[in-house]
């Protein structure tokens, strides 16, 4: 955690407005110290550009300001505003939120960063350790000994997201495909994917995955409980794929334990797949204690949320003692 010591000695009241932006909602936090009382905790719709296109991003960001001025007035003017959203991974990402921020009425100062950034402070208490995000996509970032993020996996579906709903749902998908094509034997699992995505046969997974200009991540995804039940009674077609995304997961923390230059450290978990599911989180703990019996898995200290606002409270505490 941040030192409580110079916590103490900080006498601005700024506001620490913490910004958890995703895909399905946008959950905006206000405090005026890490260890104050919340002042406002609201959820807003989706920020994530690539889920909405950057001309999306101004009406959120224009309601959420007005949300905050409403209930801060001038106060807003003097605020540190922290914001975590998915695909922050290049310069031009965090100019876009800027600007959108900026257009939307913010003129006070500004931090954009990676959603997983956010998680990772907040699910360990601070910038330190490791942290796997596994849900719709996934991805596995940490600290490394120079204070420096770093990342394995998370480049998208086309390419990673290793152990993610996204994944599984297309290996399950493959499989309907393979069982149709008599290549493997029957599955448990194909009469209720079909029902799931309301098709009358296989062939019509054509029409779900090809005819629309974006790939159908969290259409693709939605089917993964399907798949983890049938894993978990013992499906042969199911234990394949969900064995196989279980130990890219796997590799994704050695590659992270590589780049960190330790294999000792804590490793808290965010995500769906990882959070509900006990059955997938456990075998992923058995194996990851094969490889790297030194990590701590553990689940979050705190939700991402509040990661923006330590990270806020890390940007005041250098203001105050410049």
């Amino acid at each position: 955690m941040i030192n409580e010591r110079m916590n103490e000695q900080i006498m601005s009241n700024r506001l620490i407005i913490g910004m958890d932006g995703g895909g399905t909602k946008t959950r905006v936090m206000v405090k005026e110290r890490q260890d104050g009382e919340i002042l406002f905790d609201q959820n807003f719709g989706m920020s994530n550009y690539n889920n909405i296109g950057v001309e999306g991003l101004r009406p959120v960001f224009c309601e959420i300001y007005e949300a905050l001025f409403t209930c801060f007035q001038e106060r807003l003017q003097d605020a540190i505003l922290v914001l975590g959203s998915a695909g922050v991974d290049r310069p031009k990402d965090v100019e876009i939120y800027l600007t959108a921020l900026k257009e939307s009425g913010f003129s006070c100062q500004l931090e954009v960063v990676n959603d997983a950034e956010i998680a990772l402070v907040g699910g360990n208490g601070d910038r330190k350790d490791a942290l796997m995000i596994a849900g719709t996509g996934s991805i596995v970032i940490g600290i490394d000994s120079k204070g420096k993020i770093v990342r394995s996996g998370g480049w998208g579906g086309l390419i990673s997201d290793e152990g993610s709903g996204f994944q599984i749902g297309r290996h399950a998908i493959a499989a309907v495909m393979q069982e149709y094509d008599k290549v493997i034997a029957p599955t448990s699992f194909t009469e209720k994917l079909l029902a799931h995505f309301q098709l009358t046969s296989p062939e019509e997974f054509i029409d779900l995955l090809y005819l629309e200009d974006t790939l159908p991540v969290d259409k693709v995804a939605s089917c993964t409980p399907i798949i983890l039940e049938a894993w978990e009674n013992g499906d042969e077609a199911a234990r394949t794929i969900v064995e196989a995304e279980l130990e890219k997961l796997v590799r994704l923390v050695v590659g992270i334990s590589r780049q960190m230059g330790s294999e000792k450290f804590r490793l808290s978990v965010a995500g769906s797949l990882l959070t509900k599911s006990t059955d997938y989180f456990s075998t992923l703990k058995e194996k990851l204690r094969v490889v790297l019996p030194q990590v701590e898995i553990s689940t979050p200290l705190y939700d991402p949320v509040f990661g923006a606002i330590l990270i806020g409270a890390r940007v005041q505490v250098n203001t105050n003692f410049e």
